[in-house]
């Protein structure tokens, strides 16, 4: 079920609400954009709907509490005037998020730290900077919640800060009564807590390093109960760790994954597990209480510590691709290279896209990706919209992501229709449609002709779509 209230609920508000007379137990969504810089998804378990509503209300409303405080990218919150401040008295809530930052630097031996925020500015390798960053005296006085620092150190809790919101809108979610499960996932790092919704278990996507498409589905599942996952490092898009160490910006992790009892200490270790070398990430995991690691280099290989779930990891089969005289070759796929261009006039607003393949009828065959949930994208990508999605809202929520900032991405398609089945050789048409909140609208279609020999079509920026690549062939 998607839930679409629970939003600043007042008590008037609520005893506006109907309810059926037996409302049956279930699991309501929600999902937004532009949350903490990144996308917000809560899964609520719950008999009511108005128990749902309460909770989704209750996480929603402790997030933008402890945004105004903690923000690194707004430039009114409280963490922003202490980077401006030599001493300061502080709010218990962020006094308590540089201890734990501090407490944490202790634990990885530098790996992890709050103190970077020159080094991020930086725009290279800075070793005598780090060297002075990590010799630098910071007081917190528990007493005054007083923090004074040094001028070599400005303050980037994105590592735990992230965490801890996590922790603290599910423990205000869990809180209302009637709500039997709950998970609060912010950017991919996600804390699970209670009832799942199928089982005992809550299943969580472990990402295939391998295979960094938009659509690609997980590698595999995690099952966890009262635990929190985080993963950090380079991911597709190239984004580089920053060593507190060295100042260096290291590459040499694709993905490192923690598992612990708090978001705060998960998406800490995390980003400490990007910076250490994979044998002293794994040692780390294993000296702490109910932690466990999982390490991919840049190569592929593999790390996992000692409490690294494999019981509890349960492997995704691998749907065939078409093969035989009129199916695609055996091993063949289309990989779908996109670009998201950056305007500069005005204010910025992420764009909505949809991507989808029909046949040379305009018959739909597969949606391979939609951007953006919210209610205004179904006005503004209206020629999806009006053709494929409003038949099927089933379909859209299936596939629905997040939407995308500006810069390069890509997206897989294995030759299966939305129904699971093989399709033949033959022509397609893949079409790209992209719409932006006070922006433009742009739609392109490139004919594709798929058979027994690899092809590549490429389209020229237009709009709100920058460049199109499409390369059908093997193992792409």
């Amino acid at each position: 079920m998607r839930i679409t209230y629970g939003l600043g609920l007042t008590g008037s508000a609520i005893a506006a609400l109907v309810l059926p007379a037996q409302a049956q137990a279930g699991t309501w969504r929600f999902h937004a954009d532009h949350v903490l810089g990144t996308s917000l998804d809560l899964a609520v378990v719950a008999k009511k709907p108005l128990a749902a509503a309460l909770a989704i209300d209750a996480a929603r409303t402790e997030i933008a509490r402890l945004d105004r405080i903690l923000s690194g990218w707004r430039g009114d919150s409280e963490l922003m005037t202490l980077n401006a401040s030599a001493s300061l008295p502080v709010s218990q809530d962020l006094f308590a998020v540089i201890a734990a930052c501090e407490k944490m630097r202790d634990i990885t031996g530098g790996a992890y730290s709050a103190r970077i925020g020159r080094l991020l500015e930086a725009c290279k390798d800075t070793p005598r900077l780090a060297v002075r960053i990590e010799a630098a005296s910071l007081r917190l006085d528990a007493a005054s919640r007083t923090i004074t620092r040094p001028d070599e150190v400005v303050f980037a809790v994105d590592g735990l800060a992230k965490g801890t919101i996590i922790d603290r809108a599910l423990a205000a979610a869990r809180c209302v009564p009637g709500v039997d499960g709950v998970m609060v996932d912010i950017g991919g790092d996600l804390a699970c807590w209670g009832a799942a919704p199928d089982g005992a278990h809550w299943r969580i996507g472990v990402v295939d390093a391998a295979n960094p498409a938009d659509n690609a589905p997980s590698l595999s599942h995690l099952l966890v109960s009262d635990q929190a996952v985080a993963t950090s490092g380079r991911s597709a898009r190239g984004q580089l760790t920053i060593s507190p160490l060295t100042g260096a910006r290291l590459n040499h992790i694709a993905y490192a994954t923690a598992i612990a009892d708090s978001a705060a200490d998960a998406d800490a270790l995390a980003t400490a597990f990007s910076v250490l070398p994979p044998r002293e990430s794994l040692a780390l995991a294993d000296s702490l209480p109910n932690v466990a690691a999982r390490i991919v280099t840049k190569d592929g290989e593999t790390f996992t510590s000692e409490r690294w779930p494999c019981a509890g990891v349960v492997a995704q089969a691998p749907r065939a691709i078409a093969q035989g005289p009129a199916g695609w070759p055996a091993g063949f796929g289309l990989n779908v290279e996109y670009e998201v261009p950056r305007f500069s006039a005005g204010t910025y607003h992420n764009p909505y896209v949809a991507m989808w393949i029909t046949d040379e009828n305009r018959t739909l065959i597969r949606t391979l990706l939609v951007l953006g949930t919210e209610t205004r994208w179904r006005e503004e990508n209206y020629i999806y919209w009006r053709r494929f999605g409003r038949n099927d809202a089933k379909l859209v929520d299936s596939v629905s992501r997040p939407t995308r900032a500006p810069g390069q991405y890509s997206i897989i398609w294995n030759g299966l229709d939305d129904a699971g089945k093989k399709v033949p050789q033959g022509k397609y048409i893949l079409s790209i449609e992209a719409s932006r909140e006070k922006g433009g609208h742009t739609v392109q279609g490139l004919e594709l002709t798929l058979g027994a020999d690899g092809a590549v079509v490429e389209s020229k920026p237009d709009g709100e779509i920058g460049r199109v690549r499409a390369s059908y062939g093997r193992s792409l």
